[in-house]
């Protein structure tokens, strides 16, 4: 100072800074590198098991879909063939079996990997913005129909109790009844079953129970209910269950053409 190279000083304290900060930011910077060429790595991991996940998924809606179209389709034989008749003439074997199980299945969702890439903070680091906003688009959608399932199963548990004011399951074979045949309808991994090709079905025939009611207005409510369920059942099945499937199917394009060597 005392030979006036102050300034000299000064340049040479400030340089030392800049220095010293350009070699932060360059530590930064390769030091972010790193972490987003890891998340990347990280992310083209998840992409693989989650694809795994939607395929299953796939084949989740492809069931229930299938359970709700024969449900469907057995209420309306069911009303068809009780249309016209007398109370006395509507078998109650057959009410029996055709409103057995009126409800599908719960969703069962494959979410650990798209749980996983939430909780570990990986979302963000999706390069291709359509991406990760279909993924967002997908989780919500399935939140959606777990809350249809929740709403169809209080409207099959209504419908059930008015079917329970209806029909006489009283029969000395009902625990086989129940096993052989009734667990069978609308399953939809049996597709070619039939129960009025079953013996324990003939065999209840034959007892000859009937209805437990004999004001035709009991029956029309009943028909009223699941006429209103067949409803809901069509929204799902024509509208929200292919809906979710295609968005599925593109998620799994998207990410085999984006992470998929």
């Amino acid at each position: 100072m005392e030979k006036n190279k102050t300034g000299k000083y000064l340049k040479y304290a400030i340089g030392e800074i800049i220095l010293v900060v350009i070699g932060i930011l360059i530590a930064l910077q390769i030091n972010n590198w790193n972490i987003n060429n890891n998340e990347q790595e990280k992310i083209k991991e998840y992409a693989q098991f989650f694809i795994q996940d939607l395929e299953a998924d796939i084949l989740m809606i492809e069931t229930n879909w299938k359970m709700m179209n024969n449900i469907s389709d057995n209420l309306d034989i069911l009303a068809q063939s009780i249309q016209n008749k007398k109370i006395e003439e509507i078998s109650n074997i057959d009410f029996l079996c055709m409103t057995w199980n009126i409800l599908y299945r719960p969703y069962k969702w494959n979410r650990s990997t798209i749980d996983q890439m939430k909780n570990s903070g990986s979302l963000p680091y999706i390069r291709d913005v359509s991406i990760s906003k279909k993924i967002a688009e997908y989780d919500a959608f399935t939140y959606h129909l777990d809350e249809d399932y929740l709403n169809d199963k209080a409207k099959s548990e209504h419908t059930l109790n008015l079917i329970s004011q209806v029909v006489n399951s009283n029969y000395i074979n009902i625990s086989e009844l129940r096993k052989n045949v009734l667990v069978n309808i609308n399953n939809p991994d049996l597709n070619e079953f039939d129960f009025n090709s079953e013996p324990e079905y003939h065999l209840s025939k034959s007892y000859n129970l009937r209805l437990i009611t004999n004001d035709i207005k009991d029956i029309d409510q009943v028909i009223n209910s699941f006429t209103r369920l067949q409803a809901y059942y069509d929204v799902r099945t024509n509208i929200e269950l292919p809906a979710i499937t295609s968005e599925a199917e593109e998620l799994i394009t998207l990410l085999k053409e984006t992470y998929i060597d």
